[in-house]
C-alpha cells in the first residue's frame, strides 16, 4: 500500500506554539492525513491528545506553559504509543541526544520541507510494519486491517465506532497479551473516565458485530484476542 494512501487512514496532532508556523504546517499536513489536530503548547497538546488519541505527535521544543520534552514526558506516564517526531529550529547536539534518549522516533530542524516530512512518515510505517502485522486473521472470512483499523467481513467494511474501532487496535496490537483495565484505558478512553461497565458494553456491542468467541475477558485483569 502507497504511503499517501496509508496516511489517509491516520491522525496528526500538531503542537506548534507560533502562530503562522502552525498554520503553515497543518495546511500541509490536511492533504495527506485523515484528521489533522493542532495545539498552541504541550498543556493544549496532552488535553488534544487525551481527546483524540492520534496516531502521529509532531512537537516543538521550546514552547510556554509546557515545553515539547515535558510533553513527551507525560505522554510516556500514559503509556502513548503515538509516533513521536520533535520540529525545532535547535540543532544543538545535546537537544538531539536528549531526544533520542526520551524516545523520540525523529528530529526534525526548521524549516521543513514536504520531502522530509515524507521521509519521516516513511520511517514511521516502516517502524509499526515492524512490530505490527499488517492484518490479524480473526476468521476465514473476517480480518482486522491495521492500516484501516478496520474490521473487513467477507470483503466489507464492517462499522464500528470510536471506542470499539480503538479497543480492536490495542487487542490487535499483541494477539498474545493480555491488556488490563488500565492499559485499555490509557489507549481507549484517554481523558475519559472508563468504568468496568463502560469497557463491559463496548466489548458487549462488539461482540453483536464479530461474535462471541473473539474477545476474552481475563478475569480480574483485563481482555484479550481469543
Amino acid at each position: 500500500m502507497q504511503i499517501l494512501e496509508r496516511l489517509k487512514n491516520k491522525t496528526i496532532l500538531l503542537v506548534e506554539d507560533e502562530k503562522v508556523i502552525r498554520e503553515n504546517i497543518s495546511s500541509m499536513l490536511k492533504f495527506f492525513f485523515k484528521e489533522v489536530y493542532v495545539a498552541i503548547d504541550g498543556y493544549d497538546g496532552l488535553d488534544k491528545y487525551e481527546n483524540y488519541l492520534p496516531d502521529i505527535i509532531m512537537t516543538d521544543l521550546k514552547m510556554p506553559n509546557m515545553s515539547g520534552f515535558e510533553l513527551i514526558k507525560e505522554l510516556e506516564k500514559r503509556a502513548s504509543k503515538s509516533y513521536t517526531i520533535i520540529v525545532s529550529a535547535h540543532t544543538d547536539t545535546e537537544l538531539l541526544i536528549e531526544a533520542i534518549n526520551k524516545g523520540v522516533h525523529r528530529y526534525l530542524i526548521k524549516p521543513i520541507t514536504e520531502d522530509e516530512l515524507f521521509e519521516a512518515f516513511n520511517a514511521y510505517f516502516e517502524k509499526i510494519d515492524k512490530i505490527l502485522p499488517q492484518s490479524v486473521q480473526l476468521e476465514t472470512n473476517m480480518y482486522f486491517d491495521l492500516n484501516k483499523n478496520q474490521i473487513i467481513l467477507e470483503g466489507e467494511e464492517l462499522h464500528l465506532n470510536k471506542k470499539e474501532t480503538l479497543l480492536m487496535k490495542l487487542l490487535c496490537s499483541d494477539i498474545n497479551k493480555s491488556f488490563s483495565y488500565e492499559e485499555i484505558e490509557y489507549q481507549v478512553w484517554g481523558s475519559d473516565s472508563m468504568s468496568l461497565s463502560a469497557i463491559r458494553s463496548v466489548v458487549r456491542d462488539l461482540r453483536k458485530k464479530i461474535g462471541q468467541d473473539y474477545i476474552i475477558n481475563i478475569s480480574g485483569l483485563g481482555y484479550r484476542l481469543k
